[in-house]
């Protein structure tokens, strides 16, 4: 009886599925004297629902910004090899996610 209820549900979930999508069909004969058969095109539309939440985003201050960019500028140019800039990135980002932990940013 487990095994019914289980494959009419994994059968009933690609129609739940269908009926979230909107399709279009637009045919298109063929030009006159041509050899190419009609065409078809079809454009599907998926999930016509609601906006997806935005919880959970970060949203830097201006102020963070122009602190994280005035400190890339500074190690790039201070740089000499590649590891060097590397590294520069790597504490640059390290204080860009001490401020957001400090409460420097919108959430």
């Amino acid at each position: 009886m487990k095994n019914i209820s289980l494959l009419i549900t994994c059968l009933a979930l690609p129609c739940a599925a269908a009926l979230a999508q909107t399709t279009q069909q637009y045919q298109f004969p063929a030009a006159p004297g041509s050899l190419s058969p009609p065409s078809t095109l079809t454009i599907t539309q998926e999930g016509a629902g609601s906006a997806p939440a935005v919880s959970g985003i970060i949203h830097d201050t201006p102020q963070s910004v122009a602190e994280y960019q005035r400190c890339r500028t500074v190690s790039d140019r201070a740089a000499i090899t590649n590891a060097d800039r590397q590294n520069g990135v790597m504490q640059c980002l390290k204080a860009l996610q001490e401020r957001r932990q400090q409460g420097a940013v919108l959430q």
